[in-house]
């Protein structure tokens, strides 16, 4: 119908096949509308042999991505030339004014040499650095290719986003109630540490588009199963991306009955409050949950449903919990997250797992009639507008949990395959006929993305393009 970034069979078709992709930008697409976002103004000042230690970084894990996309990945969690990323963390390490910090970056210094241990993994867990530097071989895109590249951050802590975060943490003996509310048996398991910052450094796979605005280490680095793990969170990323495109296709094509803020900054901490709430849902389950019969089913739907489990669970814990306690307006709760919909989908239908649960998401409360197309949006213009009332909105998602929490988290496997195919993107289906207004006006218009400008770190590789901000 649509072709291109929304062809959901080809794309699903084509998944993990880009190993050899060399590009800046993917998924493939005839053009980009692309913004710059300076994070080279968030590095810390800490003299011009610290700047110069951050571009040898960049350079060395810019050499050892294109030395993967030439010979291969050498190993899951193994970089091909570790020793002088490491000397170069250690060195960084060494200008680094809080001891906390100097230790963590040791830690990972020599996990790049001799992989981690659980003593170094725990830890790094109970570290919370002021200022951090990750570099491994840190995962990708899903739908480009399994497994991880090469990848070097460095961010700072955002104390605004850390207090917010502090204060729904204390929270989590509610969030347990509001479960239990939803369905028997469903329990909050333990949440990792969450560290949101403000990314100033992005060099190898992480610095290519479109940019992740988290990091779920270490399972992104390859090390599974885990018990300390730690999720470093990019609010300005983050905003960015809000900025750039959620808000703009929310004012065009999403009515819930008042205006939406001109900026990410309008809504506050409700973004940071707004991941935070996804990683909850990640761990909410009953006593059988377990995803293997699932994933050898399906892995791909698997890990769909898995993020819309996540995305539904966190935003009913974000509206009828953190929410009225942190004095936010839970309709501006909703107004944000289905923006977010709109962004994720926006990215394209068989390309990312999260993306293909964000439409389904929208598919389930099409299909209830929770959120309906008018024929003009809140701007006046025409355009396929989805017009909902925010308490609807609410009740569709919660009788979309207890769905989740019969089908995804009690083990059903056929059933919750079925969630898919009634709801998610695929040919010839009710959902796809409802949302192809939709799908047919994102397609008339560019895939949009950030990217950065980092001029005090990162040596050009003669792959950037040119960027207009």
């Amino acid at each position: 119908m649509t072709g291109g970034r929304f062809d959901h069979h080809g794309n699903r078709q084509r998944a993990g096949s880009y190993r050899g992709w060399r590009g800046v930008f993917w998924p493939p697409a005839d053009g980009y509308r692309v913004l710059c976002l300076d994070i080279g103004a968030e590095a810390p000042s800490l003299g011009s042999a610290f700047e110069e230690d951050m571009a040898h970084l960049a350079a060395l894990i810019e050499s050892e991505w294109t030395a993967c996309k030439r010979q291969g990945v050498p190993g899951r969690t193994r970089l091909r030339d570790p020793e002088p990323i490491a000397a170069c963390l250690r060195k960084l390490a060494a200008r680094l004014p809080a001891q906390n910090d100097r230790q963590a970056l040791s830690l990972r210094a020599n996990a790049l040499e001799t992989g981690y241990d659980a003593a170094a993994l725990a830890q790094l867990a109970e570290i919370d650095e002021e200022i951090a530097f990750v570099a491994g071989q840190i995962a990708t895109w899903y739908g480009k290719q399994t497994g991880g590249l090469p990848t070097a951050f460095g961010c700072r802590r955002d104390e605004a986003a850390r207090a917010a975060v502090a204060k729904a943490r204390d929270m989590q003996g509610e969030v347990g109630d509001c479960l239990r509310g939803l369905r028997a048996g469903l329990t909050l398991g333990e949440v990792p540490a969450f560290a949101p910052s403000r990314v100033f450094l992005m060099a190898g796979e992480g610095n290519r588009l479109p940019k992740h605005i988290a990091y779920f280490l270490p399972e992104d680095e390859g090390v599974k199963r885990s018990p300390f793990k730690k999720s470093y969170y990019f609010t300005n990323t983050h905003r960015a991306l809000i900025d750039a495109v959620s808000l703009p296709l929310a004012r065009r094509l999403l009515d819930l009955g008042s205006p939406f803020p001109e900026e990410a900054s309008g809504f506050g901490q409700i973004p940071t409050l707004g991941v935070l709430a996804h990683e909850f849902g990640h761990f909410v389950h009953r006593p059988e949950t377990e995803f293997a019969a699932l994933n050898a089913a399906d892995r791909w739907n698997s890990v769909v449903l898995q993020e819309v489990a996540a995305d539904v669970f966190g935003v009913l814990i974000l509206a009828e919990v953190l929410a009225p306690a942190l004095d936010l307006p839970p309709e501006q709760v909703l107004g944000y997250h289905l923006a977010e919909t709109l962004r994720y989908v926006d990215r394209g239908l068989g390309l990312f797992p999260d993306s293909d649960g964000m439409y389904l998401q929208l598919g389930y409360l099409t299909a209830f009639g929770v959120l309906a197309f008018a024929e003009a949006g809140p701007d006046g213009r025409s355009a396929p507008c989805l017009v909902g009332d925010p308490q609807a909105v609410l009740a569709g998602f919660r009788s979309l949990a207890r769905v989740l929490a019969d089908t995804l988290l009690a083990g059903e496997v056929d059933r919750s395959l079925a969630l898919c195919r009634d709801f998610g993107p695929g040919a010839g289906t009710e959902t796809a006929r409802r949302l192809a207004p939709l799908l047919e006006h994102l397609a008339e218009g560019l895939p949009t993305s950030i990217d950065y400008r980092q001029e005090q770190a990162v040596a050009e590789t003669g792959a950037r393009v040119a960027i207009a901000s």
